[in-house]
């Protein structure tokens, strides 16, 4: 934990400050291990330089996504996030530079990795999952100007109107107990000159084959593969995405939801086997995100995601992206930015 966090840092739930005590540190004066203390007693441990909020939260809701991370990593997927993710929202990694960002939901770090290549003055991470401790951990180990906090993000331990730059919350919020709930404990960090993006995955089930799609494949098939162990659902996202690479074959199994590989961006240069061993990986990765046995997995409807941008900002000058967010389908990896 950088001394930098120390002024963000605060009990969850409560907002109070925190004190650190019994600290000891690294060469760089960097906290390896210690106690956050409250007034009013309570106490949070400092583990291996990440603090831990753990102990009012159970976080087996996600320990999928700590087997997830730790096995597929995100890191060979940055021309997907620059060509999705950055390109849709943001416009360009200019965004980024001299900002302080909350990567929250880090999953592996590379976002949280990307952020400070690209000239992030600082990044907080937040993960619930024991990805902290082993992928989340490899990918950050080199870069002096990031923070990892073990927490869940619907109660970030982090000072209200805090966040001065980005809260970002990419491909996560729908898999928290209420996604209404955690977006507005992620939007209360946000400073007046500060932004909050995020997006949940959307209820696509208007017109009958798209209902037959969500509600007679999707969700039955998620319902069984959830409840398998990580090497059922790996199996099955493995073999699906072979039947992937199938001319015809595959472009129906995707449409029905069988398997969820979507855009894989073009490499100039790439040879044909190297990019049918890409969208085999993405494949894979896109179809055990859709069915493993996380917890929670909500699907919101536009009126429904309308509604909750409303009541965080009823000024509609101050949300960007929203024509192009509610398209059908929407541009890949857009999200709404919600400035304060």
């Amino acid at each position: 934990m950088t001394p930098f966090l120390l002024q963000y840092i605060c009990e969850p739930v409560t907002k109070a400050p925190l004190t650190l005590v019994d600290a000891t540190y690294d060469n760089f004066g960097n906290v390896i291990t210690g106690t956050l203390k409250s007034a009013a007693g309570m106490t949070y441990p400092i583990v291996d330089g990440v603090p831990r909020f753990v102990n009012f939260v159970s976080s087996h809701t996600v320990d999928s996504f700590g087997d997830e991370w730790n096995h597929f990593n995100f890191i060979d997927f940055k021309a997907n996030w620059l060509a999705h993710t950055v390109k849709n929202t943001f416009g360009s990694v200019d965004a980024f530079k001299g900002k302080l960002i909350v990567d929250a939901g880090g999953g592996s770090g590379s976002q949280t990795k990307w952020f400070a290549e690209y000239g992030a003055k600082h990044v907080i991470l937040l993960d619930l999952s024991h990805s902290v401790d082993n992928v989340v951990r490899r990918n950050l180990a080199k870069l002096t100007n990031v923070d990892v906090v073990q927490c869940s993000i619907d109660a970030p331990p982090l000072r209200a109107a805090s966040i001065d730059g980005i809260v970002y919350c990419h491909n996560v919020i729908q898999h928290t107990p209420s996604v209404e709930k955690t977006a507005t404990a992620l939007f209360d960090l946000v400073a007046p000159s500060g932004e909050f993006v995020f997006n949940c995955y959307a209820l696509n089930d208007q017109g009958p084959l798209r209902w037959i799609r969500f509600h007679l494949i999707y969700k039955p098939l998620r319902g069984l593969l959830s409840k398998r162990s990580f090497k059922t659902i790996m199996a099955y996202s493995r073999f699906v995405s072979f039947l992937r690479l199938i001319p015809v074959l595959g472009e129906v199994l995707e449409k029905l939801s069988i398997v969820v590989q979507g855009d894989v961006p073009v490499i100039r240069g790439e040879g044909s086997l190297a990019r049918l061993k890409r969208r085999y990986k993405t494949a894979c990765l896109n179809t055990f995100d859709c069915y493993g046995s996380h917890e929670y997995q909500h699907h919101k409807s536009d009126e429904e995601l309308r509604q909750l941008v409303r009541r965080l900002q009823p000024d509609k000058s101050k949300v960007l992206n929203v024509e192009k967010y509610y398209l059908r389908p929407p541009p890949i990896g857009c999200a709404l930015r919600v400035f304060k």
